[in-house]
């Protein structure tokens, strides 16, 4: 769950899926640090003069860099680049070659020069005495896709020559949490592939699952309309990073993904607006996502898709029971999946006497779980239970009554007490019931 002061990042994940048809597991992951903008400090603080100056040439150093990434400028964003570290200038031209392909309608870096450090790190070593890293944060849209921009940190650290200020690296930070946001575009050149209702980033060697993913993604985006309504972008930004390893730089945070098939993130752009999700993206894990057949990438991806049409109306009051098992609702919705394999964790539990006492809590989602497959099928079966008893125009209005709470705590009672006199206790003794007759 994203809470509305200590963290930036919302990380869904989506469900295992499928055991018994080569499946991978969906789980919402806790969130990422915050990525407010942080500043550290050489040993030798400059004068109040000599701060200005600082803070006006940095400015415009990456105004500059900026320019460069809209205007397909390299030389112009190398000549922001410390040339004193050829290795450095180096990577920082392959990135500069990774985005060619990529379509921008916005690159653009904001300052934060006052942001609280977040750790004391020596580097006067390395950079010498002068060195500053202030809060940086940058901002891009996908062409077509992203409507607000999408908000990454980037660990700078600048150095002066003379009076000009260069960037010398983008990972001073990384030993102690605090990296650059990694994109693709970080670990090669990046591939473009478009279909009616997705773009799909991937690398070159990756465009056959590129296409299939593409394929996926239309079919998925109906399917989704049908369930949850048209009101949203019905556009969606689709990752397939080469490996998973790629994939935990790419989503961030340290979540366990070796259980995932796809995962679907968003930013917060501001810790003090409220919930203002933005940058969209459903990642691929290659090689979970291989293992699927084509009813399990349907699930999957239909599962994953549907986070980012619920995205806006998942505040911060909705449990992960009700968002993973809206998501795995809409996935099965139309299928005939007998239970021995859709809920067979659940099935096998029940039939052994172990009927869960509670629904699923946030904790329950954690990735390294062992039940976990099981917890995403007491929360299909919580959500599918809603809807046989209120009609999917019931669950769709409990859902977003809850996604607009302010109150985490109280937030699904009042829903139930509001919407239809009853409460929390009460709809969880018929879920009880309603698996030990479903399931045993």
């Amino acid at each position: 769950m994203p809470s509305r002061l200590a963290r930036s990042v919302a990380v869904l994940l989506a469900v295992q899926l499928l055991a018994g048809l080569g499946g991978a597991i969906a789980m919402r992951a806790h969130d990422r640090p915050a990525h407010a903008g942080s500043t550290v400090r050489g040993r030798v603080a400059p004068g109040t003069d000599l701060d200005r100056a600082r803070d006006t040439a940095v400015r415009a150093l990456l105004d500059k860099r900026a320019l460069a990434i809209r205007d397909r400028d390299r030389a112009l964003w190398l000549s922001t680049v410390d040339a004193s570290d050829e290795a450095f200038l180096a990577r920082q031209g392959a990135l500069f070659d990774a985005l060619s392909a990529v379509p921008l309608s916005d690159w653009s870096y904001r300052l934060d020069p006052d942001a609280p450090a977040p750790t004391d790190v020596d580097l006067d070593r390395v950079r010498g005495s002068g060195w500053w890293a202030p809060g940086v944060t940058l901002t891009y849209r996908i062409t077509g896709y992203d409507v607000a921009p999408t908000i990454e940190p980037q660990r700078l650290t600048f150095v002066p020559h003379g009076s000009a200020w260069f960037v010398a690296a983008d990972n001073d930070f990384a030993a102690v949490g605090r990296d650059t946001a990694r994109g693709l575009w970080d670990s090669g050149p990046v591939s473009v592939l478009r279909g009616r209702s997705c773009i799909v980033l991937g690398h070159p060697g990756s465009r056959s699952l590129m296409r299939r993913v593409t394929t996926s993604i239309d079919a998925a985006v109906p399917r989704v309309v049908s369930a949850w309504g048209t009101g949203w972008s019905q556009r969606v930004v689709v990752l397939v990073p080469s490996s998973q390893a790629e994939l935990s730089r790419v989503v961030g945070g340290h979540g366990d993904y070796s259980q995932i098939a796809a995962v679907a993130t968003a930013e917060l752009t501001d810790a003090n607006a409220g919930y203002n999700p933005v940058g969209d993206r459903v990642v691929i894990n290659p090689a979970n996502f291989a293992k699927l057949g084509t009813l399990g990438r349907r699930v999957v991806l239909t599962h994953e898709v549907t986070h980012v049409a619920t995205r806006q109306a998942s505040g911060p009051a909705a449990p992960a029971w009700l968002v993973e098992g809206f998501a795995d609702y809409v996935g099965y919705r139309g299928l005939r999946v007998p239970y021995s394999a859709s809920a067979s964790e659940l099935r096998t539990a029940i039939r052994r006497g172990r009927t869960p006492t509670s629904l699923p809590t946030e904790h329950d989602f954690d990735g390294g779980n062992k039940d976990l497959a099981q917890i995403y099928e007491e929360a299909w079966l919580a959500v599918s239970l809603i809807a046989a008893q209120h009609g999917r125009a019931g669950l769709l209005q409990f859902y977003r009554y809850v996604g607009r709470a302010d109150a985490p705590t109280s937030a699904v009672d009042d829903a139930f007490h509001t919407l239809w006199a009853s409460d929390l206790a009460t709809f969880t003794a018929q879920w009880r019931r309603d698996l030990v007759t479903r399931l045993r």
